[in-house]
């Protein structure tokens, strides 16, 4: 049967059984050969090679063919039973001295994240730095103001290695502090291994201020740079623009002059006698450190321990849990032919960048993140999501993509099936953020604009609190409103806030048709996104009548608070406003509690065995402790859908220790420290690393922290420009 006879069902079958293997193999048997392995670049290939499998039996063989090498002591079989695992395949002889056993550990999912972390046991791990931000740039820049309007060209000399990937970039920041033209080679990363001149082409914005150009290295590796050039088009031909120390002659120890280059967590060298021009070329590398630890927790497999799965299609799978090893390898060590034979393959199928317009890096991409969350989300039981149907549904979907935005557009239809408030999908390229000044609410089962903001030198818009939006872009605004929900993970609460942040949302300088509702009459406004929404300046501590105070938890600093504790501590009544994410205050609960907090409500899972099973958790808390002075007064919180993470660690102890009346609708519902991981295509996935309950040990996700007192805002309030919300909790406080 040839490739074109096989059915689109059964290379959905195929990519499944290779997503469950890719899955029980990379994070859960520990062979040294699938430690080192590119597993972005392993996966898109070994789709490749299972896509046209015509049927089982060629399937299993090709399987055999991509995991063997990586993890020769995996059983890859039809039907696999118990009596087909034989510990002697696994037991090297005595005179092989091998004293450790290696075993993945997981606390919650390792990947960037300084909490969170992925071990094999007696292994060596990567200790990231803290502080980085997962690039070490080099920038250097010139005055905007002499090329505007021109066409301008950045080149420079690039090559890397030990698997690092080198970006080239140039942006143009304009006058109103906004960002002009911009390129990064996000699409074609330079992954080669020699010299090769590179270089990008645009314009410089009318109104440019100045070109901000560098190279950076995405991630672990190592990138060389040399030789930049800058150059703008007049009568059809190139001239150069100088550049400060463009080929890196001029250092001071290990640092070029005239080039910021100091990204906490990298590593900068000057480099002699290996440049293209000149002596000199800039080494930038990571700046990692590895530690090798017998356990990171006590629980753990002992050697003989493997398990048994089935993959589909009929087919199966046995993989031990621990390996035996010496510091050169784990045993049984591989073929080092057939392993430089499936690296070679990968390299000739790879292409040099991995875009979400290429099939494979789109199926990629899926098996990657299904396998990611089937491991280590831990809310699975909470969110009651059959997660296995989620595979075929998403990986058909993608068959169909044309662009980035459809890929990321099945990516969130996936994970919205999560229920987590902390997913975000993240598109490097996209370019829709830009807003207008005002912001809208879901009241009375209408869509309304809430507020209209009043920022200096800046046009205001026909904008009324109160007006009711009918349609946007000639869609009906509460249909636009639930397709945005649709791709929006987590509470009904949190899905609404976060869509009404996004409702007027589109690329820079595009139109925003809006047909609202004024008095009864309706009127069809055209308004430009021109910027990102910055609402204006909000009050932080106000002095109300009758001895009320009223602090802004989104906007007040703890030093602002501590400055007025004296006049708290007499204060009649407090409203605290917590409708946002706090601005590091949590030490006011401090001052409100009467006893010591040793509650535990944050839980981190400790994972060893595959499809989270056998999980378990350390529990951890804040640990607060009663501050002097105590303020007695009475208080009132106020809250809502958009109180999220943070904010709800804040909420639970005005909750659990009943420091407060809350007033106002349920929180978002998602809370605990978030990871994030990469696939192929630039995109970036956050999520949920812990399960976290109510402090009294209920459950928080997909719930939230619900009010003393339920809230229902009006039209008619917010036309009038009132806070249904504080004027609840002043009634309260009379």
């Amino acid at each position: 049967m040839s490739a074109q006879n096989v059915s689109h069902q059964q290379k959905i079958q195929n990519i499944i059984s290779f997503a469950n293997l890719y899955g029980y193999i990379r994070y859960f048997h520990p062979s040294d050969e699938a430690s080192k392995i590119n597993w972005e670049e392993f996966v898109y290939y070994g789709i490749k090679t299972v896509e046209n499998a015509p049927n089982p039996a060629i399937l299993n063989q090709k399987l055999n063919s991509l995991f063997m090498p990586i993890a020769p002591s995996v059983l890859i079989k039809p039907g696999l039973k118990a009596n087909n695992f034989n510990i002697k395949s696994i037991t090297p002889a005595l005179s092989l001295a091998m004293p450790d056993t290696v075993t993945w550990q997981h606390y919650g999912m390792g990947v960037a994240n300084i909490l969170y972390k992925s071990i094999r046991t007696n292994r060596p791990y990567t200790i990231v730095n803290d502080k980085s931000r997962g690039y070490g740039n080099a920038i250097n820049h010139i005055d905007a103001k002499p090329y505007r309007g021109m066409k301008i060209r950045l080149r420079s000399s690039i090559k890397v290695a030990d698997g690092g990937k080198g970006q080239m970039w140039i942006r143009v920041d304009k006058e109103n502090k906004t960002m002009g033209f911009f390129e990064n080679m996000d699409s074609r990363p330079v992954k080669n291994e020699n010299w090769e001149t590179y270089e990008i082409i645009g314009n410089v914005d009318n109104d440019a201020a100045s070109i901000v150009f560098g190279t950076f290295l995405a991630g672990s590796g190592k990138v060389w740079i040399d030789n930049f050039s800058l150059e703008v088009e007049n009568n059809r031909k190139w001239i150069q623009i100088p550049i400060k120390n463009a080929s890196f002659e001029d250092y001071d120890g290990k640092s070029p002059k005239d080039w910021i280059a100091n990204a906490p967590g990298y590593q900068y060298e000057i480099v002699s006698g290996d440049a293209t021009n000149g002596d000199n070329s800039l080494l930038i590398q990571e700046g990692s450190t590895t530690k090798t630890e017998k356990q990171i927790f006590d629980n753990k497999p002992k050697f003989g321990e493997y398990f048994i799965k089935d993959i589909g299609n009929g087919l199966t799978c046995i993989v031990p849990l621990v390996l035996i090893a010496n510091d050169a390898t784990t045993y049984p060590a591989t073929n080092p032919v057939q392993l430089n034979d499936l690296m070679a393959n990968i390299k000739n199928a790879i292409p040099q960048a991995m875009s979400a317009k290429d099939l494979y890096t789109r199926l990629s991409g899926i098996t990657i993140t299904w396998n990611a969350f089937k491991h280590f989300y831990p809310y699975h039981e909470e969110v009651k999501t059959d997660w296995s149907k989620q595979l075929p549904l998403a990986l058909n979907a993608v068959y169909s993509n044309k662009t980035t935005t459809d890929y990321v557009s099945v990516l969130r239809s996936l994970t919205e099936k999560l229920k987590d408030g902390h997913i975000r999908v993240s598109n490097p390229s996209a370019n829709d953020f830009y807003n207008i000044t005002a912001g809208p609410a879901l009241v009375e089962g209408k869509l309304i604009i809430r507020e209209v903001d009043s920022i200096p030198d800046q046009i205001k818009l026909p904008l009324l609190p109160g007006d009711e939006i009918i349609s946007i872009n000639g869609k009906p605004a509460l249909e636009k409103l639930d397709s945005l929900k649709k791709q929006i993970s987590g509470s009904d609460q949190w899905k609404t806030a976060r869509a009404l942040s996004e409702l007027f949302s589109g690329t820079k300088d595009s139109e925003l048709l809006l047909d609202i509702k004024r008095n009864n009459n309706t009127q069809t406004l055209k308004l430009p996104r021109k910027s990102y929404r910055i609402p204006g300046k909000k009050t932080t501590i106000k002095k109300l009548d009758s001895g009320v105070y009223f602090i802004n938890i989104s906007t007040t600093k703890m030093d602002e608070i501590k400055k007025i504790l004296p006049e708290l501590v007499k204060a009649k009544g407090i409203v605290c406003d917590l409708r946002g994410y706090p601005t590091n205050n949590h030490e006011l609960i401090n001052y409100f509690l009467t006893e010591n907090d040793n509650n535990k409500w944050m839980f981190i899972p400790k994972i060893t065995y595959p499809d989270f099973e056998k999980v378990s958790y350390e529990g951890i808390g804040w640990n607060l402790k009663p501050s002097t002075p105590h303020i007695s007064a009475k208080i009132i919180f106020l809250t809502g859908g958009g109180a999220i993470s943070y904010a709800e660690s804040y909420m639970s102890f005005i909750k659990q220790y009943k420091l407060a009346t809350i007033v106002g609708q349920p929180t978002a519902g998602a809370n605990g420290n978030v990871n994030r991981f990469s696939i192929p295509g630039g995109i970036s996935i956050s999520f949920t690393g812990m399960k976290v309950k109510q402090q009294d040990g209920s459950q928080l996700q997909g719930i939230g922290i619900q009010p003393d007192i339920f809230i229902t805002e009006t039209q008619k309030a917010i036309k009038e420009g009132r806070d249904e919300y504080l004027e609840k909790a002043l009634e309260l406080l009379k």
